[in-house]
């Protein structure tokens, strides 16, 4: 289970912020996350995985690839939804949550 102080945390950034799993993996969904300026799009649904998987301590999926950022994009299909992700490491899973989220967003800087 998903620390609940640290997903309140995380509902300062995206206050919609929930715990979601599947097939014992859990995951926190981050509706509309604005993602940095200059960005296109500028707000995408996310899902943050800080279990990781695939070879990645931590993961960020979004609803749609961002244009220009990120490299080797792939899809996954995960709680009945398409999502997206960049090649993207270092993203430790001993952060918070938070901390998390904040590494995944240099990605799109």
């Amino acid at each position: 289970m998903l620390p609940p102080d640290q997903i309140e945390e995380v509902q300062s950034l995206c206050s919609e912020a929930k715990s979601m799993s599947e097939a014992g993996q859990e995951y926190l969904f981050l509706p509309a996350l604005r993602l940095p300026l200059g960005s296109n799009p500028a707000v995408v649904d996310a899902l943050l995985s800080p279990k990781g998987q695939g070879g990645y301590a931590t993961r960020m999926f979004v609803s749609t690839q961002v244009s220009g950022k990120g490299a080797n994009w792939t899809t996954h299909r995960i709680l009945d939804r398409v999502w997206h992700t960049p090649s993207w490491k270092d993203v430790g899973a001993e952060l918070r949550l938070l901390e998390m989220i904040i590494g995944h967003l240099e990605v799109y800087k």
